[in-house]
């Protein structure tokens, strides 16, 4: 898979020296609170239905369980903080819409600010992201 190559790199590319523990507790709180935590639920619940009328294999479990610890490992060794469990939880939901051949475009735009390397949180646009607003507040 080619694009979770892609996006595993630019997880890694990310410029973690600027989430201090403000930034990370609102960023968390971001992703907790709607619109971010009301649709990825919502994505969420149209794979999952998928996952029961497509064929999705052990072997897909298995394979979305090596991206999500990649993912998970990228984020924690560079901020230990439990942003690791959520951008596994992205990354494993990103593997299964392209096992499953989900189209969604709120989806999309999660794809997209992981490849503009940014972390997703709040209003997703194809441009932006919580993280761009919080540099910008801390300058």
């Amino acid at each position: 898979m080619d694009l979770m190559n892609e996006l595993l790199n630019c997880l890694n590319s990310i410029d973690y020296d600027i989430f201090d523990e403000d930034c990370l507790n609102e960023l968390l709180e971001s992703r907790d609170s709607a619109p971010f935590d009301t649709e990825w639920c919502r994505v969420y619940e149209e794979i999952k239905a998928l996952k029961h009328t497509r064929s999705y294999t052990g072997g897909n479990e298995e394979e979305q369980g090596k991206i999500r610890e990649k993912a998970f490992m990228i984020i924690e060794k560079n901020i230990q903080s439990e942003l690791s469990e959520y951008i596994s939880d992205d990354f494993g939901l990103i593997y299964d819409s392209l096992v499953l051949n989900y189209k969604d475009e709120w989806l999309n735009k999660l794809i997209t600010t992981y490849k503009n390397k940014k972390i997703p949180a709040g209003e997703l646009s194809c441009n932006s992201s919580l993280q761009e607003s919080l540099l910008y507040e801390n300058k």
